[in-house]
């Protein structure tokens, strides 16, 4: 058997909702774009617990936008559901955040949706940046620290600064 076939798979990070009247559409269930929002607030949590928020990256003039977003739906989920959306980091090979989501209603954990996103940084100046900045390194290392078990997320902060190649004032 292979390294990789024996390798465990990577410890998720999890937050759990409940879905909310104005998330139902006409046809009873989650309207599929509110997919997007569980995605983006389960992702949003893992930067945070990680120690860099979106904010914080805005405010140093980073900005991260989605390059893709793919969404598989499989079962609906319905008002009043309990959801758990988990999302894992991808391992980069170069300066994207790719991220595998799975939507599970709870208690019975069914599967209810998988997604993916991908990500690119850009710089204060709006360029591509092919490397990713020191805090996103960080962020990137304190994340698969967890996945792999390595480490708690605290939320402790990622030092921000001219040396830890945030952009001068």
């Amino acid at each position: 058997m292979s390294d990789s076939a024996t390798a465990a798979a990577p410890r998720s990070w999890r937050v759990d909702l409940e879905v909310r009247f104005p998330e139902v559409d006409a046809y009873r269930v989650v309207w599929h774009g509110n997919y997007v929002l569980y995605c983006e607030l389960a992702r949003n949590a893992l930067c945070g617990a990680a120690g860099f928020t979106p904010a914080e990256a805005l405010a140093y003039g980073y900005r991260v936008p989605i390059t893709k977003f793919d969404l598989a739906l499989r079962r609906p989920a319905r008002l009043d559901d309990r959801l758990e959306v988990s999302c894992t980091l991808r391992p980069p090979e170069t300066a994207k955040l790719e991220m595998d989501y799975e939507v599970r209603r709870l208690p019975d954990r069914l599967l209810l949706a998988t997604g993916f996103t991908q990500q690119v940084l850009l710089s204060p100046n709006d360029e591509l940046l092919l490397t990713f900045p020191k805090p996103v390194r960080e962020l990137v290392d304190r994340i698969l620290a967890f996945q792999r078990g390595e480490r708690e997320l605290t939320g402790e902060k990622i030092p921000i600064g001219p040396a830890a190649g945030a952009p001068a004032a």
